[in-house]
């Protein structure tokens, strides 16, 4: 039996709460509204991740029309879905080592989130009109005709886990963990092993071809529990880092990997729980982040 969507989740503001759906479209940054708002230390305008601040994952947003709405710390803010740029000034934010163009949605949003948070916030959002290529590991113009880019999420437009990984995991908790643990976008289930996606290159889902590029490596973040906020000191980084080791290219080798990033081949299409994935081919011999810019399904030799 071939595996099938079991799950969609977008996070239209990155470390917020995830939002699930039913089925979702696509857009140039992968699932459509994922990670498209950003929260902004405004003194240094890098981002603000539930890394530091796990109290954001609990920050709900709906969408509700066409507006964005926040639900936090017993208040609510409502914004734009799709604002537009130009009623808003302009702020240039960090998201680790990318420079990005975006839109201060105001003085209401920063009130917001800073009483919630406790500390000074901005909320911003993606400007369409500035590029952020996804260029290591993943297909290029010759293989599906554009470069792929991606809003603020950490590396790449999708991230694929089946339930079977999870459960994996969980063999070896005291504490068992879910899967937005590790804030995927897909959840399959019917994989005949787990961490079966790993070995996937090219899935057709629905009449469309994604490129399943590379593994996600972790840091801790899925040790914020996403039901309460709460974020353990040591666990499941600390067994994870025991048993999901697996990558042997030298960008990876001392993290653990769960999940698998993914570059769909258009910018429109749908996806629905239920879907189908039809794998077309996998990876040939060990797969690993070598740091080369390509995508290949060809194993390549590893450096030191």
């Amino acid at each position: 039996m071939a595996p099938v969507i079991s799950k969609i989740y977008i996070y239209p503001i990155k470390s917020c709460k995830a939002l699930e759906l039913t089925e979702s479209q696509l857009s140039k940054y992968g699932l459509l509204h994922d990670r498209v708002f950003l929260v902004v230390d405004p003194a240094t305008n890098k981002q603000r991740t539930m890394r530091e601040l796990p109290m954001m994952s609990q920050a709900e947003p709906k969408i509700e029309g066409d507006k964005l709405v926040i639900i936090a710390g017993g208040k609510t803010l409502n914004v734009p879905l799709v604002p537009d740029i130009s009623k808003y000034e302009a702020r240039t934010v960090t998201v680790w080592k990318d420079t990005l163009e975006t839109a201060d949605l105001g003085e209401e949003a920063a009130q917001f989130f800073t009483e919630y948070l406790g500390v000074p916030s901005r909320l911003v959002f993606k400007s369409p009109n500035h590029k952020r290529p996804v260029l290591e590991h993943a297909p290029g113009v010759n293989e599906i005709g554009f470069v792929p880019e991606t809003a603020f999420a950490d590396n790449f437009p999708i991230l694929c886990l089946s339930e079977e990984s999870v459960q994996d995991i969980n063999t070896h908790l005291e504490n068992p963990i879910g899967a937005l643990n590790f804030r995927p976008n897909i959840v399959v289930s019917g994989v005949s092993k787990p961490f079966e996606e790993d070995e996937w290159c090219l899935v057709d889902i629905n009449g469309l071809t994604y490129y399943f590029t590379c593994r996600c490596t972790r840091c801790d973040m899925p040790n914020v529990d996403p039901a309460t906020g709460n974020k353990d000191k040591f666990q499941p980084q600390k067994t994870l880092q025991s048993i999901r080791r697996v990558d042997k290219g030298k960008r990876a080798k001392w993290n653990a990997c769960v999940g698998i990033n993914a570059v769909p081949s258009a910018h429109t299409g749908i996806i629905r729980v239920g879907d189908v994935l039809d794998i077309k081919q996998v990876f040939e011999g060990d797969r690993q982040r070598t740091g080369e810019e390509a995508w290949s399904t060809k194993a390549v030799e590893v450096g030191a």
